[in-house]
């Protein structure tokens, strides 16, 4: 890595569209040390959790550098898609430069504006994304999610959810306090219980993350 990639910051802040990816060395390298190296093992259990199949049409919301829409493409294989979508074109135009199945699929754009059909796709995922879209703006993300899940499609929010000893040893590089409040994915159980989501599941992955599942039901 340059010196000029070290330089890149991480995020660039848009008043609107939130965090935006701009150094995707960098990012990939937080994720790293945030996870140990245990990252792959996170993804495997979003794709169990989120009940991924082969066939399914999949969205993942704020994909960055689309690591979780390749493991979703390998299970749903090339009967079925899997797409990204990102608010960085950095992060869209390196997605779709590397190798993958024909099912990969990327786009650019804001949570809270998705580019998609209504029903569109069977599991809706946004995984670490939640806490970088501007607060006034999330509950409209999770419209859109809503809107774009299928009748009997499932939902899976996660974010960061260290353990005691991560939070003491980060919280002086975040001025003290809890960094990590914001990110508690619990905050939108009602909101998505309110839209209509059921089946609400709360998960505290062993990999520093908190998983909160959910169905968007049927009609009867």
């Amino acid at each position: 890595m340059s010196k000029n990639q070290l330089r890149t910051p991480m995020f660039v802040d848009d008043s609107d569209t939130g965090l935006v990816i701009a150094g995707l060395r960098r990012y990939n390298l937080f994720t790293a040390v945030f996870f140990l190296g245990r990252q792959r093992r996170l993804l495997a259990e979003f794709v169990a959790k989120a009940g991924i199949a082969p066939g399914h049409r999949t969205l993942d919301i704020g994909c960055g550098p689309g690591k979780l829409v390749r493991a979703a493409g390998a299970v749903t294989g090339p009967s079925g898609t899997a797409v990204g979508v990102d608010p960085s074109a950095i992060a869209v135009a390196d997605n779709r430069q590397r190798a993958g199945g024909a099912q990969l699929r990327y786009e650019q754009a804001p949570a809270q504006d998705l580019p998609f059909d209504d029903g569109e796709f069977a599991v809706v995922t946004c995984t670490f994304v939640m806490h970088h879209i501007p607060a006034p703006h999330r509950g409209t993300a999770l419209a859109e999610m809503w809107r774009v899940l299928r009748p009997g499609g499932r939902l899976l929010l996660a974010d960061a959810s260290p353990t005691p000893g991560t939070r003491r040893v980060l919280a002086p590089f975040f001025g003290g306090g809890n960094p990590f409040a914001d990110a508690d994915i619990r905050h939108y159980t009602d909101q998505l219980r309110d839209m209509g989501f059921t089946e609400l599941e709360y998960t505290q992955s062993k990999y520093q993350t908190g998983i909160l599942t959910a169905v968007k039901p049927a009609p009867h």
